[in-house]
């Protein structure tokens, strides 16, 4: 199978293209439209032209400024869909290969025709661009939070949402490396969110106890 075989089975798995008409996918994404490139660890994962990334191989990273982690980019997973129209190549940031990566890029022309012929897609794009504006700007929360404690805070409530239990999905290495704060300084931070009353600990599951208190030690 060729690459463009394989790009096109991968893709079309993904949520904004599963289930479009094929022949329209195939008659625009043709070898014209689409870019293979290969990337060493520490490179930009960037083409010329705006474009479309699709992650064929590989592990990057999504950083904001001052290198925040912003996001894992793993195979399967699609990058750069909001500078696509933005006008700035760094919209949300630069996506910076963590390893040996290998991408596939659409062209701006490509998904301007799937957008005009194709509504589904352009219903997807709009919801997809809808739902990470919301989680940025949940991200953006808990580096701008300041104190260990109050990224912390900021992080359980995006986690509890609407719900009074949360089960950490990450080790607390993870965490702190996401929240960019010291193991010791996140010890701490739960600590005290559980002697102000604002959480309970059971190993992984936390349980909300007060969200009022919590809103307060984010500084809501």
């Amino acid at each position: 199978m060729t690459t463009q075989a394989k790009f096109f089975d991968c893709l079309t798995e993904h949520t904004l293209f599963s289930g479009l008409n094929q022949e329209l996918l195939r008659s625009v994404l043709t070898k014209q439209q689409v870019t293979f490139l290969r990337f060493k660890r520490g490179d930009l994962l960037t083409t010329q032209e705006p474009a479309v990334g699709f992650l064929l191989r590989g592990e990057a990273r999504l950083q904001g400024n001052g290198d925040v982690l912003l996001e894992t980019v793993s195979p399967g997973d699609v990058f750069g869909c909001e500078a696509l129209f933005s006008g700035r190549e760094d919209a949300c940031g630069a996506v910076v290969a963590a390893k040996a990566c290998e991408a596939a890029f659409l062209s701006k022309a490509a998904v301007t025709q799937l957008l005009e012929r194709e509504p589904l897609f352009a219903l997807r794009l709009i919801r997809y661009l809808a739902q990470r504006a919301v989680t940025f700007k949940n991200k953006v929360g808990l580096y701008t939070a300041g104190s260990a404690e109050g990224k912390l805070a900021q992080y359980l409530l995006s986690g509890f949402a609407d719900y009074k239990t949360y089960e950490l999905a990450i080790s607390m290495s993870q965490l702190a490396l996401l929240l960019q704060i010291g193991r010791a300084s996140l010890y701490r931070a739960f600590d005290s969110l559980e002697e102000k009353g604002a959480i309970a600990r059971d190993g992984k599951n936390i349980r909300l106890v007060s969200r009022d208190v919590l809103l307060s030690c984010c500084g809501r």
